[in-house]
């Protein structure tokens, strides 16, 4: 790559240098923290439990590894080179992929100006890719934008920015042919389009250690999930700046799966891993879902749905990557949230084996020495972030499935309410390194609500932490007030911050630990009832982390892109919304995390699922669900 480097003008160096290096162009540098993954719950001990141990471990490929033969890593890079010549910087999506509104969508985009200006720095052009163009989803337009859409054809155009991981989205009126509104989001990465999808299938495909470690040369076919964006510890892809996937490669028989890291920023593979899958039986042939939904696009994620019953009323639709969202909720004609979304699955895989990495031969990546971090008890971690989203437009691979449903809530024999489901599916669930999910909202009679989130299993290995990332927005009246149960009293924040449950706080009512209020009438709120296994549904608790954040619209009041690392067990990536701003008589925000370890020993299953064969000799699936949330419940109901 580098000698294609060399046969370039000097102009054009800097740019092609971006792309290999990301921000190193910027003057960024490699570094990794010798730091260790800490997990703050007690009560949840990140091992294996698998009867039949797969032996796991990390392979760096070599440092010199070449893959300009690769057609197509050596094509994109020519198209690169053909665009800096012309003085350009963001590479379009082909013809081919779009239809004849997203031409002139991605055309308009292309020649606006502040949707340009982050391509360029001190004169230098700055590689960006437009990875999307797709007509746009309700829930990514804010209230200016919807009027205008209302009666025009608008187009959603994002594109990523390498150099300075940032990705830019521009809602276009492709009936005026102008562009309705920009919006710039910092340190934050896309989905993939078709185009780097497949160079990530082929750097996998050709690369030397893929190869040796599955036995023989695979084929596009033994391939899974090729476009989810990942990172991995003791690699290079631990960078956060860096876009990396991870294709992977699941071998059922022999109950393992190898992940090929592929770093897209510097076009070549990061890292290998094998990981256990877990006993199981698969099918040797599941018909492919149909993932062009006409009926849930145009139904659900296409326009806004309302709905009504018990008191209740709200609108309702599919994002196209937040899942399902509740707007506009009302009980008995009072205002309860703007908002309820589950925005991301973070799942974490914890393996064996960091002392068998060579840390004692140094390693390089383009000339940069690379440190590898090690986590505690020689174990390292490896995961994806999951996005639900629409089953068009949306290169998320947990698509949704079926419409919304909506059904009666049953106690004791008895109608006390009722909910709201979204299922979203892997097409191939439930084969090895496939996942599905659920978004449930729960209303009742006497005004109480609850928001869900379930996993159903299996993905990728019986060693997971799984983490839904709820963002729930309650209103009262625009001015909350939140507290804390603490010492016997209700302990009041006054700025931002978050709380790690220790699952062994002493309660209000012994139910209730958290609290949002008015401020005008502290009557007028809800007692926050975390998850500790007491709702029936065979729930390990929920091992909650919550953020109270002041609300801002561009931290997840519309459509939001992916949120924080999958596998820094510490982290969640709402800590980059807080900054200890006020939050006395402001709007807020309640982000609550739980957290989840899957188990797959026999009579003790959680978050999993498997196949086997029925009494009449076909395939049959077994679930044993995760299900996660807290309970809000009326001050008012208070006797």
């Amino acid at each position: 790559m580098q000698k294609r480097v060399g046969r370039m003008k000097s102009e054009y160096k800097l740019a092609l240098s971006v792309l290999i290096v990301g921000v190193v162009a910027l003057g960024g540098i490699y570094y990794y923290k010798n730091s260790k993954v800490k997990n703050k719950t007690k009560d949840i001990e990140l091992v294996n439990n698998s009867s039949k141990e797969i032996k796991e471990q990390v392979i760096m490929p070599k440092v010199d590894q070449n893959y300009e033969n690769v057609k197509e890593v050596r094509d994109y890079l020519k198209d690169l080179e053909t665009l800096y010549k012309q003085n350009k910087a963001v590479l379009p999506l082909d013809s081919s992929e779009l239809d004849s509104k997203g031409k002139i969508a991605q055309d308009v985009a292309l020649n606006n100006s502040y949707f340009l200006s982050d391509t360029k720095e001190n004169g230098k052009l700055l590689h960006n890719d437009i990875t999307k163009v797709a007509p746009v989803l309700q829930s990514m337009l804010d209230a200016k934008s919807k009027k205008i859409c209302k009666d025009s054809s608008c187009y959603i155009v994002e594109k990523y920015n390498f150099a300075k991981n940032s990705t830019t989205r521009a809602i276009v009126d492709v009936d005026n042919k102008k562009v309705v509104a920009v919006k710039r989001y910092e340190d934050t990465q896309p989905d993939i389009n078709i185009r780097l999808t497949n160079i990530a299938k082929a750097i996998a495909l050709n690369n030397p250690e893929v190869i040796k470690q599955w036995g023989h040369k695979p084929s596009l076919k033994e391939i899974s999930m090729p476009n989810v964006r990942t990172n991995l510890q003791e690699s290079p892809c631990e960078d956060k700046n860096h876009l990396c996937v991870a294709p992977t490669f699941p071998d059922v028989q022999k109950e393992k799966a190898l992940w090929a890291i592929v770093d897209l920023t510097a076009l070549r593979l990061a890292a290998a891993k094998w990981a256990s899958l877990g006993k199981t039986y698969t099918p040797a042939c599941i018909d492919e879902r149909e993932l062009e939904n006409r009926y849930i696009m145009k139904n659900f994620c296409q326009k806004d749905n309302s709905y009504s019953k018990d008191g209740w009323e709200f609108i309702y639709h599919l994002t196209g990557s937040d899942g399902l969202e509740i707007r506009d909720l009302k009980y008995k004609g009072k205002k309860v949230a703007k908002s309820l979304k589950v925005v991301d699955w973070h799942v974490a895989y914890s393996g064996y084996g960091a002392d068998k990495l060579d840390t004692q031969t140094p390693s390089f990546i383009e000339g940069r020495r690379v440190e590898y971090v090690k986590g505690a008890d020689n174990k390292y971690t490896f995961g994806y972030n999951d996005a639900m989203g629409c089953p068009m437009f949306s290169t998320s691979v947990v698509l949704a499935f079926n419409g919304p449903q909506i059904k009666p809530l049953i106690e004791n024999g008895k109608e006390v309410g009722f909910t709201i489901i979204q299922d979203f599916r892997n097409p191939k669930w439930p084969m090895a390194c496939n996942y599905r999910y659920q978004n449930r909202f729960e209303f009742y009679k006497d005004g109480s609500w609850r928001s869900v989130a379930v996993s159903l299993g299996r993905g990728c290995s019986n060693n997971a932490i799984y983490r839904p990332v709820m963002r729930l927005d309650v209103d009262l009246d625009s001015k909350e007030q939140f507290s804390l149960y603490k010492n016997d009293n209700w302990d009041i924040w006054k700025v931002e911050g978050d709380y790690k449950t220790t699952n062994n706080e002493k309660m209000y009512k012994d139910k209730y630990l958290y609290r949002i209020n008015g401020v005008a009438d502290s009557k007028e709120g809800y007692y926050i009832e975390p998850n500790r296994g007491q709702f029936n549904d065979n729930s390990r608790g929920d091992n909650e982390h919550i953020f109270v954040t002041k609300f801002k619209p561009n931290e997840g009041d519309e459509d939001m892109l992916t949120l924080g690392s999958c596998c820094k067990l510490d982290e969640d990536g709402v800590e980059q919304f807080v900054n200890g701003e006020s939050i006395e008589n402001e709007d807020i925000v309640l982000w609550y995390i739980p957290f989840v370890k899957n188990d797959d020993r026999k009579g003790y299953e959680y978050c999993w699922a498997d196949s086997s064969i029925d009494e009449y000799g076909n395939p049959s699936v077994k679930i044993w669900p995760c299900i996660v949330g807290p309970k809000f419940v009326p001050i008012s109901n208070e006797k």
